[in-house]
């Protein structure tokens, strides 16, 4: 848990060699790329190496640091061959360009950093976010564990699934927290510092520094791919404030109320989850990207990182048509179903309509003419949706009818790409189409289908996912004003935005509309507020086309008046961030405030490291801060079902027999042989839950291990 200076080199060293490999590999495989492109195509292609060679190698090695050094053998040895043979054979096309050496390519990417305001920014960004990591990153304070308040809740689930995959090494994982149920979960995510955590690496590190890695490669995969869509500098930035430091207008619920009282105003830094991105009192649900998304959420961050890349990769490799960009942004397209599903599915309908684009185009379309779609699409679509919200019929049916409207959406789509295969077909384009898309498509599947049957459809067989809704989060808002203030500036520049959007910036973000219209008449998964995670993917797209129209118009008003041009521009970002100003203060400020595991607990899960078997089961009350599950790595019965439920197992049959575990232990035996239990815990949790019978548990089990009101028990094998 602790580590130790050996571990944390190891392992630190471990984790930094897939990047250099993977740096080495894009330097030479993306050799006409920027400097800046070739650095984040190697971080992400040595980051989805590192979350699955040693996830391969484990199905047949367990998860072991045997099978983590073959994992990296392999890798090594694949980007040898492909360097000296694919490459040099031009397997993949010619890549020879002439060559400028270490210092040349250095050079060259501080030239791109250091004109480029929007890498400034990242710099700014990055430490706010590393500050932050820090403080809610399992710190301790005189012997106990805190965090601050986002990670209060989610950190312990994924700490937990960390520990258990790195101390258990059984491959495929189980859920520590419902030992005998295969977890399902996309949990790459966490087995990349499980990774790291094998090699004697202290928890925190393990925890934090695939993090820092990947909010980096979120930041600078957005920007760049910004960057090559806009082509301006301003434009970036502007879209990289907007999207990151996001925020509507929830600013004015708290502000308002200052004139009576100032302490209504206070309480954003105060109380727990009353931000301005975060007010669910008032409706307000849109959360800050860094403070709620990134940071707490590691299936998100991880997600992005791999997104944003695969984007700007597919972006550039409709533009040259080079089959290696294909090959590559398949690959990593193919990875993502078990490190984030939300990013899968969104980078599937971002595709879905990029490819009508470029069929569009490879059938004689004009690109670069007016954009006549969105001033009758955008304009029909929000009255549709005003008027769906006040159907009464429709809305008693949702179940039903949000699915029959998705099922009309998808069915149209596909009619759309079907119709634009045959006229590629018609037009003897096929081929060219094949070796594109075609291969982008066929990489995909070979390497996406079998996460998915093995893992993604099984668990989402349940009644909660895949159903029927409307309208996302909003529970009582008119439909435009829901989304008006709770993403505020950005949503009323959206739309003179599309409808300005020429034809070629209009199919590169018209793939928001395909997303929102999907995401609010299905959910697709039990809690309907996760939604957002594809939402987010479609307005990460709506931040990129608002900049660009408002930089636009900015521009025109800086011909007439210079200084009323900046201070709007000011106005308008101040506007579109400050919620989320406010917000990111709110979380820097509850770092270390609240208490996770207390010194009792920290001795206790000291004592569990070093005595207790691996494969332990501990019997514990079902708290979601579970010191024993987080920390140890260690089984229980069951866990929380605040994490449970919203990952589709069933666990509400196990509730009732802890229970009459705890309350009378020498009739319920068979319960404790049925989960292979050989520990009870008896803390403050567990006599707060349940009547304990504590005269009995001693009667029938040994205390191995006592600290004030925390003891533990090993049960008496006969």
């Amino acid at each position: 848990m602790y580590g130790s200076v050996e571990g944390n080199i190891i392992g630190t060293l471990y984790f930094l060699a897939y990047q250099v490999i993977g740096i080495y590999f894009a330097g030479r495989f993306f050799k006409k790329e920027e400097k800046m492109l070739q650095l984040l195509l190697g971080s992400v292609t040595g980051t989805v190496a590192l979350h699955w060679f040693p996830t391969i190698v484990s199905f047949f090695m367990d998860f072991t640091i045997s099978s983590h050094i073959v994992g990296l053998i392999l890798f090594a040895l694949l980007i040898m061959v492909i360097s000296t043979a694919g490459l040099k054979k031009k397997v993949f096309g010619s890549v020879e360009v002439p060559t400028r050496g270490v210092k040349g390519s250095f050079q060259m990417l501080w030239k791109e950093i250091s004109t480029s305001p929007v890498y400034w920014i990242i710099a700014l960004l990055f430490l706010v976010f590393v500050g932050l990591l820090s403080s809610h990153s399992i710190p301790m304070v005189d012997g106990a564990v805190y965090t601050g308040q986002c990670g209060y809740g989610d950190m312990n689930m994924h700490l937990g699934f960390i520990t258990s995959i790195a101390r258990q090494g059984t491959f495929p994982p189980e859920y520590s927290i419902l030992p005998g149920v295969e977890l399902a979960y996309p949990f790459l995510c966490d087995s990349v510092s499980s990774s790291i955590y094998l090699f004697g690496t202290s928890l925190r590190w393990a925890y934090m520094l695939p993090m820092m890695l990947a909010v980096l490669q979120v930041f600078v995969g957005f920007a760049y791919f910004t960057k090559l869509v806009l082509g301006c500098r301003v434009k970036t930035m502007f879209a990289f404030l907007m999207f990151f430091v996001n925020g509507g207008f929830g600013f004015a619920y708290f502000v308002d109320k200052v004139q009576n009282n100032k302490e209504n105003f206070n309480r954003i830094f105060t109380a727990f989850y009353e931000t301005p991105t975060n007010y669910v009192g008032s409706n307000v649900r849109w959360s800050n990207v860094i403070a709620d998304m990134l940071l707490p959420q590691r299936a998100t961050l991880f997600g992005w990182a791999i997104l944003f890349g695969t984007l700007a990769l597919l972006y550039q490799a409709a533009k040259t048509k080079n089959m290696r960009y294909f090959v590559m942004a398949g690959i990593f397209g193919g990875a993502l179903p078990m490190i984030h599903t939300h990013s899968f599915l969104g980078l599937a309908l971002v595709c879905s309509i990029w490819v009508v684009g470029y069929m569009y185009k490879l059938v004689g379309g004009e690109l670069e003419g007016e954009n006549t779609v969105a001033k009758y699409v955008i304009p029909i679509g929000l009255l549709c949706m005003c008027l769906l919200q006040r159907n009464t019929t429709f809305l008693e049916n949702i179940p039903k009818t949000g699915l029959v409207v998705a099922g009309f959406i998808v069915a149209s789509l596909v009619a759309l790409v079907l119709y634009y295969v045959w006229k590629v077909v018609e037009h003897g384009k096929w081929q060219e189409l094949f070796k594109t898309w075609g291969v982008f498509l066929i990489l995909v599947l070979c390497l996406a289908l079998p996460q998915l049957f093995r893992w993604t459809f099984q668990q989402a067989q349940g009644e909660s996912f895949l159903r029927g809704w409307f309208n996302w989060a909003n529970e009582e808002d008119q439909y435009i004003w829901f989304y008006i203030k709770n993403i505020g500036i950005t949503a009323v520049l959206a739309v003179p935005a599309f409808i300005y959007a020429k034809k070629r910036k209009f199919f590169i973000v018209a793939p928001t509309l395909l997303i929102w219209a999907i995401a609010e008449f299905v959910v697709f998964q039990p809690n309907v507020y996760d939604n957002n995670k594809l939402l987010y993917v479609g307005y990460s797209l709506i931040c990129i086309l608002v900049a660009d129209f408002t930089v636009d118009l900015l521009k025109i008003f800086h011909k007439y008046k210079k200084v009323g041009s900046y201070v709007c521009g000011a106005c308008i970002l101040f506007v579109g961030t400050f919620s989320g100003i406010l917000t990111i203060g709110r979380e820097w400020k509850s770092g270390e405030e609240y208490e996770l595991y207390n010194r009792n607990q920290m001795e206790l899960c000291e004592f569990i490291e070093d005595n207790l078997p691996e494969d332990a089961v501990v019997l514990t009350n079902d708290r979601h801060n579970n010191a024993v599950a987080s920390l140890t790595g260690r089984n229980i019965v069951c866990g929380t079902g605040t994490f449970l439920y919203y990952h589709g197992v069933s666990y509400q049959d196990r509730l009732p027999e802890i229970q009459a575990v705890y309350e009378a232990p020498l009739s319920n035996t068979d319960i404790l042989e049925k989960y292979k239990v050989s520990y009870i815990l008896v803390g403050p949790e567990e006599r707060g839950s349940y009547n304990v019978d504590e005269v009995a548990i001693q009667s029938m089990a040994t205390c191995i291990f006592s600290e004030n009101d925390v003891q533990l028990y090993q049960i008496d094998m006969e």
